[in-house]
């Protein structure tokens, strides 16, 4: 299991982090967060794969977390999982964009995440899916999202992407990716002019029926002009706006490559 806990600190914030499938890379700290990044400690997924990644984001604190590269669930005899586990305290803001997530022909895979809010915390997601690599369908895919606050259930969806159901009336049909970018704790709108300016393009915003935006966007490949980027980079600076980071402007999305091996668990304050 891969673990990342953060929290203010005098100076710079208390961070600590256990690796396990994904190891943890701190790119940027100040007093009160940490932006990190995951890599893949080999290749993931393979067949019987489980990756489970646990986060813990105190009162007050920020954590933005982005993955250095994208990653494939394989064929394989046995499923595969990828999991989060979030809680985010009172005050407190986690920004997660995620690159592609591919599912191959004949592999099958589980995608969820599961959010708690405490107070006035906030939550920031993106998650794009790929049903296919280059010239294939795509496996079985299920995904889900389990986002709650103090007042209850927040956002609750639990998506089969296998081929027999993706194929009915209202999922995907014939199209291949999936782009959603889920605001959780507050309610941004979408970048101005955005989604008028797109009309048709194959991306809906809408409001959840309390405390939170989501937009999705569906096509047939790639991800036409970054759409989903773009709403998750202003919502990211809306959401992060609140903090005094030292990092005002944020640096590119991807992650460095791998310093030298590090321990797997290190604590710093």
């Amino acid at each position: 299991m891969t673990r990342i806990s953060v929290a203010p600190g005098p100076g710079r914030c208390y961070l600590r982090t256990q690796d396990g499938r994904l190891s943890v890379r701190v790119l940027n700290r100040d007093p009160h967060g940490a932006r990190v990044g995951l890599i893949a400690n080999g290749a993931l997924l393979l067949s019987g794969d489980r990756v489970h990644v646990e986060v813990d984001v105190a009162n007050g604190a920020w954590l933005d977390v982005v993955e250095a590269t994208g990653t494939v669930a394989y064929r394989g005899e046995q499923p595969s999982s990828w999991t989060v586990d979030a809680t985010v305290g009172d005050g407190a803001a986690l920004s997660w964009g995620s690159l592609p997530f591919v599912v191959s022909d004949n592999a099958t895979t589980h995608r969820g995440t599961r959010i708690r809010l405490h107070g006035t915390g906030r939550a920031l997601l993106q998650e794009k899916i790929v049903l296919g690599r280059a010239g294939q369908l795509g496996g079985n895919l299920t995904t889900s999202l389990d986002a709650v606050d103090d007042a209850g259930p927040l956002q609750v969806e639990h998506l089969d992407l296998s081929p027999p159901a993706r194929v009915l009336p209202g999922i995907l049909g014939r199209l291949r990716a999936l782009d959603t970018v889920t605001a959780l704790g507050w309610a941004p709108q979408p970048p101005e002019g955005l989604v008028a300016g797109r009309s048709g393009a194959g991306e809906t915003w809408f409001p959840l029926d309390r405390s939170g935006s989501v937009l999705r966007w569906m096509g047939d490949g790639l991800f036409q002009d970054t759409f989903g980027d773009l709403t998750f980079t202003a919502w990211r600076t809306d959401l992060l706006a609140r903090y005094p980071r030292r990092d005002a402007t944020p640096p590119s999305r991807a992650a460095p490559q791998p310093p030298a091996p590090t321990p797997t668990a290190q604590f710093s304050g």
